[in-house]
This record gives C-alpha cells, structure tokens and sequence, in this order.
C-alpha cells in the first residue's frame, strides 16, 4: 500500500482508537489525523504517524481546514445533519460512516442519492459497524430465497460510548420489516425469539430497529432479515419490555427525560464480551432448504468488534489497486467482499484478534 493518510473522527473514543490502533499496527506506511472537538487534545496514544486535529460534526463545514491530502474519512461519532458526510462527498473523499440509526440512515441515502458522487460512501450503521450484516451476507450467498435472523446479546457491564445509546430514544417508534410476504409494520422489544448465545447464555431476544433489516433486503437472493436483540440481565430486558409495553417509556421520552432513560440501560463498565448469533434458512443450487448458523463473540466487547468491523472495511478501501479503484457509489458492509476479499480472509481477519467464530 502505498503511502496513504486517513481522518478518524471521533478519533478519541473507544471505537476510534481502536480503529486507529489496529490499523497502524498492519500499515507501516500508514498516516492518521484524529479528530475531535476539543483543540490540542492529546492523542490517546503516542506515535509518529499520529496527529490530533479539530473536526467539529456540528459545524457547517467541518472539514473546512482539513489537508487535502486525506484518502479516506472514518466517522465514529454522531452526523446527526449530514454536515460531515456532506463536507466530504463535496471534496470528493471516500467515507466510511459508523453512526447513524435506521431514520438517520435513510435520511443520509435520500439525500446521496440525489447527489454525483465522485468517491465511495460506505454506511456501515449496521450492527457493531455492518459485522453482522457482513458475516450474514458471506454464508447467504450461495443460497436463493434467503431468511435472515441476527441475534445480539449486549453486555451492560460492556464499554459503551455515549452515541451507543442512541437506539434506547428509538424504543416507542414502529418501524418497517421486510418479509417474503411484503413489508410489515412492527414494534421494538415485540415478537421475542429464544436464543441460546456461543457463551451459553440462553434468553429471549426482541425486536429492534437496526439498518440491518433495511440494507440486507436489498440483495436478490435475500428475501427478509430481521434483528433482535437481549440484555445479559434478564431483569433489565424484563423491566424494559414492560416500561414500553405500558407505555412508560414513551410518557419519558424526549429531551428531558434522557438522563433518566440511559441511566436505565447506559452504565458502561470496564468490558465485557459482546456475542452475536446469526440464523440462516434459503434453498441450496439443488432447491433443497438448508439452514446455517453463524456464531460470533468478541472477548474484548462491543468497542472492539465495531472497530474491527470498521477496519475491514477500510482495508478494501485503501488496498483497491490504482487502476481498479472502488467506483464511486453508496455501498453497505455487506458490498464488499469481492475476489481480492473472500469469505476466508475476512474470517481469518477477525480470528486473528481473538473474535470466535462459529459456523454449522
């Protein structure tokens, strides 16, 4: 890989200085900015390939004093208006983008889309940065008819940001799924499905509104995805269905009423290990029906599959040869497996920083 710089925004948090870390440790020709709000903040680690800049998402150009010289934008914390997507699509820079629920989401495609793009845009605001969506796509492939179910099971003991608790505000809000029927209207925390997670942990699991079920879809051999999701405290995944299945929960929703939701469910501790179990069932080259389970965990947490996930995404990004760049385009996680990034390198990939990884 030839000499190359990437921005890292939201640099400073837990999910950007892993990605940044994990990156210099495989790319010794590999420069990175990270940015934040807050000048001449450290950087939360020492390197002569670092440098810390100011990036402001809440600006109305935050890339205004930003070097030209950058190959690729990493974004890890909340563009809540497109300020930072939009800043980078008009310099023409590639950007992989890790933090926007489903409305937030669409909002973003509606407005690329209308949009000439000159450079990639990735949304990878799937679960833990499109991993799920990834690995489910990967193991789909070779099948037609395809049903997708991705299970999470999130430590409450886990590091946690403050932007991944943005999905608690989203409780009390329908939201479409895609089914071979059609679409159907559904409720978070309804319709639950018991799982038995790769720890052993067996719970009921609920729905929740990801971009997963959105983007997944969109493949011709996948014909619905859903995703659920449980607390490793029973009692907290019992106290939440009833807060919004009485209603509670949306008389406390709203600006006011934040702090008391995240003290709720948000009380990040030290690390904990995140575990993902995703459900597989489509017809064979025979027409045969089959199913595959794909289980994942992560000993070192949530913040560290999400940086991982993000860091495989952006190997394809600045590995891509001179002559057969990535086309500009929106593209989701799961677009990017190709012949120079198969289903085994990517698995290697993950397994190579002690992600456990089982499929049958």
């Amino acid at each position: 890989m030839n000499r190359k710089k990437i921005l890292i925004v939201g640099g400073y948090g837990a999910v950007g200085r892993q990605i940044a870390q994990i990156l210099l440790d495989r790319h010794p020709d590999l420069d990175i900015a990270l940015g934040g709000r807050s000048p001449g903040k450290a950087a939360p680690f020492e390197s002569e390939r670092v440098q810390t800049v100011v990036i402001d998402n809440n600006a109305d150009d935050p890339l205004l004093n930003t070097d030209d010289n950058v190959s690729l934008i990493i974004n890890s914390v909340n563009d809540l208006q497109d300020r930072l997507l939009l800043s980078a699509v008009r310099r023409k820079i590639p950007l992989i983008d890790l933090t926007r629920w489903t409305e937030i989401f669409q909002q973003s495609v509606s407005k690329l889309e209308n949009i000439e793009l000159y450079a990639p845009v990735v949304l990878s605001s799937g679960w833990m940065a499109g991993t799920a969506s990834l690995f489910a796509m990967l193991h789909s492939a070779s099948l037609q008819n395809v049903s997708i179910h991705i299970h999470a099971l999130y430590s409450l003991s886990d590091k946690a940001g403050p932007d991944s608790a943005a999905y608690m505000d989203r409780m009390t809000i329908p939201f479409h799924i895609t089914e071979p029927e059609g679409r159907r209207l559904v409720f978070p925390m309804t319709d639950p499905v018991k799982v038995q997670f790769p720890d052993g942990y067996t719970a009921q699991c609920y729905r929740l509104d990801t971009p997963d079920h959105v983007t997944l879809p969109k493949a011709e051999h996948v014909d619905s995805a859903s995703f659920r999701i449980s607390f490793d405290s029973k009692a907290s995944t019992y106290a939440l269905v009833g807060l919004v299945k009485s209603g509670i929960w949306k008389l406390i929703s709203g600006e006011r009423f934040r702090p008391l939701r995240r003290s709720l469910l948000y009380n990040p501790g030290t690390g904990s290990a995140h575990h993902i179990l995703i459900h597989l069932k489509g017809r064979d080259h025979n027409g045969q029906w089959v199913e595959r389970r794909i289980a994942i965990s992560d000993p070192l947490g949530q913040t560290h599959l999400t940086a991982l996930g993000a860091a495989v995404q952006a190997e394809k990004l600045l590995q891509a040869p001179g002559d057969e760049p990535l086309a500009p385009g929106i593209y989701y996680p799961e677009d990017l497996p190709d012949a120079r990034m198969d289903a085994s390198a990517i698995t290697n990939f993950f397994k190579q920083y002690g992600v456990l990884i089982d499929i049958n």
